[in-house]
């Protein structure tokens, strides 16, 4: 029986997806052994009936960011490039070895954003996405999914789970040219190096190197050194991706459905949707939208009836790709919020523990969110009306002070927080919007209570209202908030 290993027509594409399925569930330990077993070391030989000599590289158990790469070299038998075409170049198919990971509730999402293809800030056409070196390269993707978070696994128990041929959906294509155009928008004026993973949408782009300050790139219309990017389809994007079109769960309703046969991209419909009631008052809207006054979501369920939505905004498929979060903000004559604005509760002891930062949850639930801001202002005395949609997001900026408040939290809570009772009742040592006017802690209850001292409890509170601290003591439950003075600054467009 001749070798198997290699034996595709990489100018077909039917053969390429038939010789990409016989790996499915296999691990890579048994891809290694069929290799060295090989007469054929590569794909070339193969074709050429070659058997040539090789230096196989050491190969590590932990070396798990690798994975794709190995799989490139010792299944598909061409070495990992960095080339301007696509990987299977005669029929335009690119390969793409991505993890996705299996939550503690059991939902699947993916592990990690997709990195295309690095950015050229001077040859990449700025104009034309259906043009650009991203297009050429990446406009047909055969992933490869493998579970990239099993705990005990090595490299050598890897295996793909799922293959599946991508070509940009359709639906999606008006969001995905509307980021191309502002990302290439900010290169065209000279602000490359203020490119974020928040500009888009969908698309979007991320740093790309060895990092510590040696992966920093001229810019065609500035003098300022910009860092290193590649384009990048987001995380949210990916996990959308593997639920609904890869494990196929069922499908969510969508933003765009509200208004078919348009061109418009979902942030387009979200606005010209509520700002046809601009001017009008809140309770207005409660009363014509059929919002119950008291109900603590009327925000959410009256901008989801605004547009015609059935269910919440968020769980929508564009909200869920974008990785999207609604924030309904009331304003005075200033512009300047009545409240800072709040984020989820979060684990103290699980807060300290991790000491990753792309897996925080400052990160995650903070910093990698798109936000709609749906701003009522002020006209008299109590009485607003609606005035503004905003969307935005974290800018590249602001990431490292964002990263610092997280760091100075979890010193904070490993060192002990310090708990100061006085007549107004206990504080603590977390810095407050003076100290962090961009991101701070404090407490997330209707009522404090504390454990001041072992099995003593001060405030108006109940157990239920606290989590505990690494030492044991309970003290009220927390979460990070945005100062209502940033907000103020966002709403105006400084952040921008």
């Amino acid at each position: 029986m001749g070798q198997e290993l290699f034996n595709y027509d990489n100018t077909n594409l039917e053969e390429v997806i038939q010789y990409s399925e016989k790996i499915l569930n296999r691990k890579f330990s048994d891809i290694l052994k069929e290799y060295d077993e090989a007469d054929y070391k590569t794909y070339e030989d193969y074709q050429n009936q070659e058997a040539n000599e090789y230096e196989k590289k050491e190969i590590k158990p932990s070396s798990k960011g690798q994975y794709g790469n190995y799989i490139e070299r010792y299944y598909f038998g061409y070495q990992p490039n960095s080339n301007a075409a696509a990987d299977f170049e005669e029929i335009g198919v690119e390969l793409k070895v991505t993890p996705f990971k299996v939550n503690k509730n059991g939902t699947i999402s993916a592990k990690e954003r997709l990195v295309l293809t690095i950015i050229n800030y001077f040859e990449e056409n700025l104009d034309d996405f259906y043009q650009s070196h991203l297009w050429k390269k990446c406009s047909k993707m055969l992933f490869l999914f493998y579970n990239g978070l099993i705990p005990e696994q090595t490299l050598y128990d890897y295996m793909i789970e799922k293959v599946f041929l991508f070509e940009w959906f359709e639906e999606d294509m008006n969001v995905i040219l509307d980021d191309y155009a502002r990302i290439t928008q900010k290169i065209k004026e000279g602000r490359a190096h203020e490119l974020s993973e928040s500009d888009g949408n969908y698309l979007s782009t991320c740093t790309k190197g060895a990092g510590k300050g040696k992966d920093w790139k001229k810019q065609p219309f500035s003098d300022v050194m910009a860092k290193q990017r590649a384009w990048e389809l987001k995380s949210s994007y990916m996990t959308y991706l593997i639920n609904h079109k890869i494990f196929a769960s069922h499908e969510q309703e969508s933003v765009l459905a509200t208004a078919k046969g348009t061109k418009k991209t979902f942030t387009q419909i979200i606005e010209e949707k509520i700002l046809k009631y601009k001017g009008w008052k809140a309770e207005d809207l409660y009363d014509a939208f059929d919002v119950p006054v008291r109900s603590k979501s009327k925000n959410s369920l009256l901008i989801r009836k605004m547009i015609g939505l059935t269910g919440d905004l968020e769980n929508t498929q564009e909200f869920q790709k974008a990785n999207m979060n609604l924030r309904v903000i009331r304003v005075n004559k200033d512009d300047l919020p009545k409240e800072d604005s709040p984020f989820k509760v979060y684990d103290f002891i699980e807060l300290a523990q991790n000491d990753n930062w792309e897996e925080s949850h400052v990160f995650q639930e903070i910093c990698d969110k798109r936000y709609m801001f749906v701003v009522f202002k002020e006209e008299a005395p109590g009485e607003y009306v609606l005035n503004q949609v905003k969307f935005w997001g974290f800018p590249e900026r602001l990431l490292d002070e964002a990263q610092r408040v997280w760091n100075e939290t979890r010193t904070i809570i490993s060192d002990g927080v310090q708990l100061t009772q006085s007549d107004k009742g206990v504080s603590t040592n977390f810095p407050q919007s003076q100290a962090n006017p961009f991101l701070f802690t404090k407490i997330h209850a209707s009522n404090s209570y504390y454990e001041i001292e072992k099995d003593v409890f001060v405030g108006k509170g109940k157990l239920s209202d606290t989590n505990s601290l690494p030492d044991g003591r309970r003290i009220t439950k927390h979460s990070f908030w945005m100062p209502k003075k940033f907000l103020q600054e966002i709403l105006r467009g400084e952040w921008d």
